[in-house]
């Protein structure tokens, strides 16, 4: 995929603080790119016990639309309240358990990117992005944006609260069956923000394979040379590598960079 022009953002919340600057950069993504925002809450169901007439069943039927009702005029003015002028947005209220409700949304919204909060508290409807989170990114093929605490500094210093700023991406490029589609994808991204590019790639070989480690690079370096010179020409690129853990170098390189957005793709 040599570009990337999402349509259509899915953006899960529980209204807690950090979803909320999650959805915050959703919908300024959405903005950006003309798409349309779905801003999905999941909503516990109460099955009625067994004992239960079919009266009782009714009401409580009525009762939980009544209750899905409220919820969305909630959320519906939650959103309003975040100021993110500009980007068109839907309410979705997904029943079930969040990482389900998620997937289903996903599923029938059929989003281009998925965008989501970590480390969020306990909220509404028991909504635990944490955990919720690393289930989701673990069964969805699309792009998923995890935004954490501290990630305002992409809306930081613009004009309007419906806009985003990258101007540094940072690739992690360690698995070479697909580097050059990462690459090519991330490229296409960096060249609409007008961003600056960063290959990353670790190399895990221990010390004591001496030279082992020295080829590696040099395969690797030479192979990344060639992925930019394909699908990044025209950015300023810069290609790194590293020895020790892929996460640790990961990490390192983001704040030597002060990258704003870090891409890792996933097998």
């Amino acid at each position: 995929m040599s570009d990337f022009h999402p349509q259509r953002v899915l953006c899960p919340t529980d209204m807690s603080e950090i979803s909320g600057t999650a959805v915050r950069c959703g919908l300024a993504w959405a903005w950006r790119f003309k798409a349309k925002a779905f801003v999905l809450m999941a909503r516990e169901l109460v099955l009625p016990p067994r004992y239960f007439t079919p009266e009782q069943v009714a009401a409580l039927t009525r009762q939980a639309d009544e209750m899905e009702d409220e919820v969305r005029g909630d959320l519906e003015g939650w959103v309003k309240k975040l100021e993110v002028e500009g980007a068109p947005f839907e309410t979705v209220i997904g029943p079930g358990a969040a990482d389900r409700a998620i997937l289903r949304g996903v599923h029938l919204i059929k989003p281009d990117l998925v965008v989501m909060g970590t480390h969020g508290r306990s909220g509404y409807n028991r909504f635990l992005m944490g955990s919720t989170t690393e289930k989701v990114i673990r069964q969805v093929a699309i792009p998923t944006l995890v935004i954490r605490k501290g990630c305002r500094r992409l809306l930081r210093g613009v004009a309007s609260p419906g806009q985003i700023e990258i101007r540094r991406i940072l690739c992690a490029a360690d698995n070479a069956t697909d580097t050059g589609t990462h690459v090519a994808t991330v490229a296409a991204l960096a060249r609409s923000f007008g961003a600056d590019l960063t290959l990353l790639h670790s190399v895990e070989a221990p010390r004591w394979s001496g030279g082992g480690a020295d080829k590696a690079r040099d395969e690797v370096t030479q192979r990344l040379t060639g992925h930019v010179a394909t699908h990044a020409a025209d950015l300023h690129a810069r290609i790194l590598v590293r020895e020790g853990p892929a996460y640790q170098r990961i990490l390192d390189c983001a704040l030597e960079e002060e990258a704003d957005l870090i891409v890792v793709g996933g097998r």
